[in-house]
């Protein structure tokens, strides 16, 4: 199981990886090419789009995800959820072409959002086929998929640069065309080098069974798009473009930090599904050694990653796009990468009660999540503006964090709480160290990784025989 689970990791790490870079590449030249404004209304727009999608999805891709997993009628569910995306993808979008012609002076102000919303409807359509590819642990296939479009964007945009100058228009149309061919990649290898046709034999019986199945899920749709991006959008209405621009470049960072939580959650959905198919919670913690070693490594990577980030943030993001999102963001992005640890650990709880079906409790600790948000940010974001958004999310997602911990048995693990609390205030005094002794970003470091490592040495998050331990869960599981 460890062996199998490893290389499942290795193929999750790959194509993870290759997103995130390609997706850094298109988020760079994007934020240092077009003007702050426009790139403040791009996100907006984008902002606005992804919380429709969001809300339109039902969040039925995680139920394609564990049906697919556990082999339930994978051709089925699939047509079922590209039916929903079809109908309910079309139908958005001509409801805001409806309301282009209603509103024009909104759609003149915010002219991007029909244009990118061609492209997120395309992406949209690309989803079944995404999710049946991680249900399967067709990792492989999947970073195909997912990096498709922006390996072409990434390509197309620097051409473009090389011998032009690059505008929202070729943006735009370097969107819609890279998403449509992704949308083509990921029918290709799902339909024929897996095998898996969409059916011509679907009742709307069925349909309307997934749509119950997913009933808890359709609020806790509602709700994460409204936490993921209702701080943009409210920061759209309260301030300006330009402001937009500068905490969605610090947030956009923020969701590309924990690199490890990207890899590692689809393989854990997915193991959680299989596992919890014949087992009970209760099971899962007699195996405390492997839990321990799971937590102790998240938390560890949870931690080291945004204190690498903060010491380098300033000259290197400055450095990068000329000065425009470095300095100006150094207290935003601090804010919101203490997130992290949080999510790492709320991420194990949610896979596991999600594999258990437990749709209503997950959706009740989303709601609170939600209005944390929602009542903070209209509070706060008019009184403080980004600082006040970014500290409004942190104390969300501390909350969120204490309410999986209250309703789940996997708390009885000490390492759930314990190894959050070492791990962050090793790294808070190392990083607050290193800015107290040194001016050099090189010297801070040079000080910051070791003393870390030693403190996480000290206290026993990081243990010699962790290593001892994986060796011989691997030996175990090769061929006699």
């Amino acid at each position: 199981m460890t062996r199998k689970l490893l290389t499942d990791v290795s193929a999750s790490t790959f194509q993870v990886i290759m997103n995130q870079v390609l997706g850094i590449a298109v988020f760079l030249i994007t934020s240092l090419y077009l003007p702050k404004d426009v790139y403040g209304e791009l996100n907006w727009s984008y902002a606005v789009l992804m919380f429709v999608v969001t809300i339109l999805s039902l969040r039925l891709e995680q139920i394609v995800v564990r049906r697919a997993a556990v082999d339930q009628d994978t051709s089925g569910i699939m047509t079922l959820f590209m039916v929903h995306v079809l109908l309910s993808g079309l139908g958005f979008y001509l409801l805001l072409l409806v309301l282009s012609f209603i509103f024009p002076a909104f759609f003149t102000l915010h002219s991007f959002l029909l244009a990118l919303g061609i492209s997120q409807l395309l992406t949209f359509f690309a989803l079944p086929f995404k999710n049946v590819a991680n249900g399967k642990e067709k990792f492989i296939y999947l970073a195909v998929m997912s990096s498709t479009a922006n390996l072409i964007r990434t390509v197309s945009l620097c051409i473009i640069i090389a011998f032009s100058e690059l505008t929202i228009q070729w943006v735009l149309g370097i969107f819609i065309a890279t998403s449509f061919i992704e949308l083509m990649v990921s029918f290709y290898l799902v339909t024929n080098r897996m095998q898996v046709k969409l059916s011509a034999h679907i009742r709307f019986s069925d349909y309307v069974l997934l749509l119950k199945e997913s009933l808890p899920q359709i609020g806790v749709a509602v709700l994460m798009a409204g936490i993921s991006r209702m701080d943009w959008i409210l920061l759209g209405f309260f301030s300006t473009a330009a402001i937009t621009a500068e905490y969605s470049f610090a947030y956009r960072v923020y969701e590309l930090s924990p690199l490890p939580l990207l890899i590692i959650a689809p393989v854990l959905l997915s193991r959680f599904s299989r596992y919890f198919a014949a087992n009970t919670e209760q099971s899962l913690l007699q195996q405390k050694e492997r839990l321990s070693l799971l937590v102790r490594g998240e938390m560890i990577l949870a931690s080291i990653v945004p204190l690498i980030l903060n010491i380098i943030w300033a000259p290197f993001i400055d450095s990068l796009t000329g000065n425009k999102y470095g300095a100006v963001n150094q207290q935003t992005f601090l804010i919101l990468s203490c997130c992290i640890p949080f999510q790492y650990i709320s991420n194990i709880i949610w896979s596991a009660n999600f594999a258990q079906n437990r749709l209503k409790l997950i959706l009740r600790i989303t709601l609170v999540t939600f209005c944390i948000i929602l009542i903070g940010d209209l509070i706060f974001i008019p009184l403080y503006n980004v600082t006040g958004a970014a500290l409004v999310y942190l104390s969300a997602m501390i909350v969120e964090y204490i309410n999986y911990m209250r309703s789940s048995s996997l708390s009885k693990i000490r390492d759930t709480w314990q190894s959050l609390i070492i791990c962050m205030i090793a790294a808070g005094s190392t990083g607050l160290g290193a800015f107290y002794l040194f001016d050099d970003v090189a010297l801070r470091l040079l000080f910051a990784i070791p003393v870390f490592s030693f403190l996480l040495l000290a206290t026993r998050q990081l243990r010699i025989n962790d290593i001892g331990y994986i060796l011989r869960s691997i030996k175990k599981k090769k061929p006699g």
